[in-house]
């Protein structure tokens, strides 16, 4: 929970997703949310075998896996094992890794909770499934923590 005077803010990369969301109607949403999933990259092959130390994401009724690995530059990129049968959860996993991959760990933390309002994505998803995103995205926050002094 950040502390009453911290600047909350999304990173450029993130804002832009949620202005194109906030503009699209609601076919447009689930069919943008389609194209994030078919262009969530794959588990990278090294996770296959080591699937023990992804963080399994409970708050998904859909069996999420994050893994979070710090750049030299500082950076966070984040890894998902997600079914192929489940499009709406990639996708929408894939909005956050996108949004949020090569950040610092403090950018991450400085993400507001609810920064997802004004992309209304109520129109098109139902309410579980943001609660799941929200999940992903403390998670990700969350291993943004650990990383922070590696």
């Amino acid at each position: 929970m950040p502390c009453p005077n911290e600047i909350m803010s999304i990173p450029l990369k993130l804002q832009e997703i949620v202005d194109d969301f906030a503009g699209l109607s609601r076919e447009e949403k689930i069919e943008t949310l389609i194209a994030y999933a078919e262009s969530l990259p794959p588990l990278p092959a090294r996770f296959a075998e080591e699937r023990a130390k992804m963080e399994p994401i409970p708050e998904c009724m859909t069996p999420v896996f994050l893994f979070g690995e710090k750049q030299a530059d500082g950076g966070i990129i984040f890894h998902f094992d997600i079914p192929p049968q489940s499009p709406t959860v990639q996708g929408l996993a894939n909005i956050l890794a996108t949004g949020l991959n090569g950040c610092t760990p403090q950018e991450i933390l400085a993400v507001p909770p609810d920064f997802y309002h004004t992309m209304n994505l109520q129109e098109a998803i139902t309410q579980q499934r943001i609660n799941g995103f929200m999940g992903v995205l403390a998670h990700m926050k969350q291993t943004a923590v650990n990383l922070m002094d590696k």
